[in-house]
């Protein structure tokens, strides 16, 4: 099993046995996000049982939580493979994550208070650290924590939960994204007005912001796939 480049290598980590079968879950499903195992490559599970010290339970039962999340596809008789990305599953992905966050930063911007808009802040000048020094993977983290921050202003138990779940099929490609030569700069400028609206309590422009921010990812996607057919299904 050929693995990619992308943050820590997938064959340094270990798990412990406590949580076995949720690090087995979390470790497959982040070298999935990365890209360091890649669209159509196989997963052997007694490879990744060997190399991450476990039996081959927990690996099968992490397997089927990505299938069930269209990260993995398994086909009997013939192996498990990392899904390539199919353009209809993101483009409905991408229309309830709109749906999802627009409704969410309206929350987030109605009940908006000093102490959120500096995290938020914080955040941003975290991530203009990363722009700087072309730290891919730090500003990666950076954007999912504002989004989960978001989420977390609206005030709903167990919506940032959701909003990650829903992510799933699209996290790939916005990490992808990230690397082209200026989108890093491009989406710390969204990041701002989404942040600057939640500010000033305006709903309206708080949820046009980050449906604006959202939808550039669809359009990036079409020159994504020229440059990358690799990648995404037939």
């Amino acid at each position: 099993m050929q693995l990619g480049s992308g943050g820590k290598s997938f064959r340094e980590q270990k798990v412990i046995a406590v949580t076995r079968k949720d690090q087995v879950y979390s470790i497959l499903r982040q070298a999935i996000i990365s890209s360091q195992l890649a669209p159509g490559e196989a997963i052997r599970k007694e490879l990744v049982a060997l190399q991450l010290g476990v039996s081959r339970t927990p690996v099968s039962d992490a397997i089927n939580r990505l299938a069930d999340e269209g990260l993995v596809e398994i086909y009997p008789q013939t192996g498990t493979f990392v899904a390539r990305l199919r353009l209809d599953k993101i483009e409905t992905a991408q229309f309830v994550r709109i749906a999802l966050e627009t409704a969410a930063i309206r929350r987030a911007a109605e009940r908006s208070s000093a102490d959120i808009v500096q995290r938020l802040r914080d955040n941003l000048d975290r991530q203009r650290k990363a722009a700087d020094s072309k730290d891919f993977e730090g500003f990666y983290a950076l954007d999912e924590e504002l989004h989960d921050m978001i989420c977390d202003a609206a005030g709903l138990v167990g919506l940032r939960e959701i909003a990650a779940k829903e992510r799933s099929q699209i996290d790939r490609v916005r990490r992808l994204l990230l690397h082209y030569e200026t989108r890093m700069v491009e989406t710390l400028k969204e990041h701002q007005a989404i942040v600057d609206a939640i500010a000033d309590n305006s709903v309206e422009r708080a949820a046009a912001a980050m449906e604006e921010h959202i939808s550039k990812m669809g359009k990036m996607l079409l020159q994504l796939q020229t440059k990358r057919p690799e990648l995404f299904a037939d």
